[in-house]
């Protein structure tokens, strides 16, 4: 008898923190799924959406490399076009993200919830931004401004600058990036396995190098002019460091997910963890 009664003192305990979690959960996706945060959420994908999809209009269509730059004119018309830039496929990336992402506003899920029990759209849009969206924007931006303060003329020269506003430079360089930290602050997600997200960014990143390779190839030149200087060992070194690089972005922002998002996350750890003690 008294160990019946022990037990069922157990379970009545286990109810109420169930029902303690539950209700702190529903207070939290109300606050998180409705008014300010609902509307900045949306805006968020809308302008990323309508400003990359323009970025990539205006660059295809109007931005053309000037006849006196000989060396420069021959690399942008010879094989591949402008697809052989990671900046110009990251501006492509980025507004598929964003158009995921405005879907899932639209007719997905933003609660505050396990991932294996939501729409395949939001599901998707969780593993575009750990594997991709963030970590190679924030490679693309963080490298390009970088290289720009030590000498700009090895990325970016400045005959560009009549050519290139540098509204889209900002586009395709700076706000790749910022829109990627808004975003993480206003879209609850739970990360993918860290075996699934970096395959997805390391696949990314090899088949991109095998790109280079095959422009190379084709072309007689190199994407990047600083790659023709370098020797077989530098070159490989400098590639094996791109891809290192996007790797430490991808835990980058792993960890800023797991910093913002850490009372809903140990929310969901608790309610699953309860879960699993009542079965």
């Amino acid at each position: 008898m008294t160990k019946s009664k022990k037990r069922v003192k157990e379970e009545q305990q286990v109810k109420e923190h169930n029902a303690v979690v539950e209700e702190r959960l529903t207070t939290t996706n109300d606050a998180y799924t409705q008014g300010a945060f609902c509307y900045l959420r949306l805006l968020t994908h809308t302008i990323g959406l309508l400003q990359f999809a323009y970025g990539i209009y205006y660059h295809w269509y109007n931005v053309h490399w000037p006849q006196h730059l000989q060396d420069e004119e021959e690399l942008k018309t010879r094989w591949g076009g402008k697809f052989k830039y990671l900046t110009f496929l990251d501006v492509i990336l980025q507004a598929l993200y964003h158009l995921v992402a405005l879907l899932n506003d639209l007719i997905g899920s933003n609660a505050v919830g396990q991932t294996r029990f939501m729409p395949g759209i939001r599901k998707l849009r969780d593993y575009m931004f750990a594997a991709w969206a963030f970590p190679i924007a924030h490679n693309v931006c963080i490298s390009f401004w970088v290289i720009y303060a030590f000498d700009r003329e090895l990325i970016f020269p400045t005959a560009l600058d009549a050519i290139f506003p540098s509204w889209l430079n900002h586009i395709v360089h700076t706000n790749v990036a910022m829109l990627g930290i808004l975003d993480m602050f206003t879209c609850f997600r739970q990360y993918p396995s860290r075996s699934a997200g970096l395959t997805g960014t390391v696949v990314f990143m090899l088949l991109y190098i095998v790109w280079m390779h095959i422009v190379r190839f084709f072309s007689g030149h190199w994407v990047y002019p600083l790659l023709e200087v370098l020797n077989m060992p530098m070159r490989y070194f400098m590639l094996s460091c791109l891809l290192g690089f996007t790797v430490v972005c991808y835990f980058l922002g792993e960890f800023l997910n797991k910093t913002i998002w850490s009372p809903e996350l140990r929310l969901l750890e608790l309610k699953n963890g309860k879960a699993d003690k009542s079965h």
